[in-house]
């Protein structure tokens, strides 16, 4: 009688993931990636993913890992995500405080886990990756804010693949997914930032808050980012000259090693000094005076006598939900000024448009190089977004050769 033989392990096959350029094979169904295809390290893993398997034994983590790094396979966008997040929370941090790309980088993020948080983070490809994007379309977001964002998610998978957490091969599998290119796409194309007319600014500044308003007029004057404005104490100021001087402790370009410098006129000078006699390190425009001073004039016009009614400060809330701080920041800034123009009943506008205002006059009547400095632009090319060309010189050009 012939013997019976016993059927042993099938050994898998040494594969290429031709999309991903990896060695894999399958073990009971599981495709396990063991590294840069042909490469020595992978054909290590490779060995010892048989000799697991001829063993009879189960093949673990520690059977493919030639590195620190964790198996891509157990990491997923949720984990990758709020690994990066923890990250961004300690490296977008300007002087001790976070700035605005740890908002920009968490709304990214939060919004990528909604849909593909359960996805293995190496399984994240260019097919989903174009999902997320179209999603962001159909928000009805604009193009530039899009690429933006869909930038941010590529860092987060370029952050991960240099840690090792999931292969490389995924941040440059995403960087094949090129951004939106303007008029081809359904996604919405903001119109530039204009200038803003005096009109409207002399209107919308009759009905600001006595301190929003002078912080108009600040801004007005120097071309100032509105976070410059909002940041501005006594101390970063040098008055020993005709012309002032302001140098932001922190700004825009700060981590690039550029400095920063604000011009100050008599004009300017004389907005600021009522808000100098105070300690060195306070803010200049802080909310908790706009808001004594709302109250301090609600009380001067008061027609009841102090006998009847509400004694001052009687009817307030003991423990406030909100209290106003000791600066603006620049979205408060620009919230005071949307209010004002609607109750001015004029053209919506932003601080920023402000500096384009100041960029314009300064191109038309100084030039170029001038508009430069006094913005703090390190090239023209960034200049020419702010000022406006003067249309009037071309058009009376035109009528002189044409």
């Amino acid at each position: 009688m012939a013997a019976t033989r016993t059927k042993g392990p099938k050994v898998p096959s040494y594969s290429l993931h031709k999309a991903r350029g990896l060695a894999c094979c399958k073990v009971g169904g599981k495709r396990i990636y063991l590294g840069k295809y042909g490469s020595p390290e992978s054909r290590e893993a490779y060995a010892r993913v048989v000799a697991s398997v001829l063993a009879g034994a189960p093949v673990t983590a520690d059977t493919v890992k030639t590195t620190g790094a964790k198996p891509a396979a157990t990491i997923t966008v949720a984990m990758l995500a709020e690994k990066y997040l923890e990250h961004c929370a300690a490296y977008y941090r300007r002087n001790g405080e976070p700035t605005e790309q740890l908002i920009y980088a968490r709304i990214a993020v939060e919004r990528l886990v909604d849909r593909f948080g359960e996805v293995p983070a190496h399984e994240f490809g260019p097919l989903a990756f174009t999902a997320y994007r179209d999603g962001l379309v159909a928000m009805g977001l604009s193009r530039r804010y899009i690429n933006a964002t869909c930038q941010r998610v590529r860092r987060m998978f370029r952050w991960g693949g240099s840690l090792e957490i999931i292969p490389a091969t995924v941040a440059q599998s995403l960087a094949l997914v090129e951004g939106l290119k303007q008029g081809r796409t359904d996604a919405r194309e903001p119109g530039p930032v204009r200038p803003v007319d005096d009109a409207v600014v002399d209107a919308t500044i009759r009905e600001l808050p006595e301190v929003v308003a002078d912080m108009v007029r600040f801004q007005r004057l120097t071309g100032a980012r509105p976070g410059e404005v909002c940041k501005l104490r006594p101390c970063d100021l040098d008055r020993t000259g005709d012309v002032w001087t302001y140098r932001p402790a922190s700004h825009k370009t700060q981590h690039h090693g550029k400095s920063r410098t604000v011009f100050i006129g008599p004009q300017g000078q004389a907005v600021l000094l009522k808000y100098l006699a105070r300690a060195a390190d306070t803010y200049c425009f802080r909310p908790c005076d706009s808001e004594a001073k709302r109250r301090a004039a609600q009380h001067a016009a008061r027609t009841t006598p102090l006998s009847c009614g509400n004694r001052p400060g009687t009817n307030t809330k003991p423990s406030p939900l909100r209290t106003a701080g000791d600066r603006y920041t620049k979205d408060s800034y620009a919230r005071a000024i949307a209010r004002a123009a609607k109750r001015a009943k004029v053209e919506k506008w932003t601080p920023n448009q402000l500096r384009h205002t100041y960029a314009t006059a300064v191109r038309r009547d100084h030039g170029l190089e001038a508009t430069q400095i006094l913005l703090g632009h390190s090239g023209a090319k960034v200049t020419e977004i702010y000022a406006e060309r003067d249309m009037a010189k071309g058009a009376a050009v035109a009528r002189l050769i044409g």
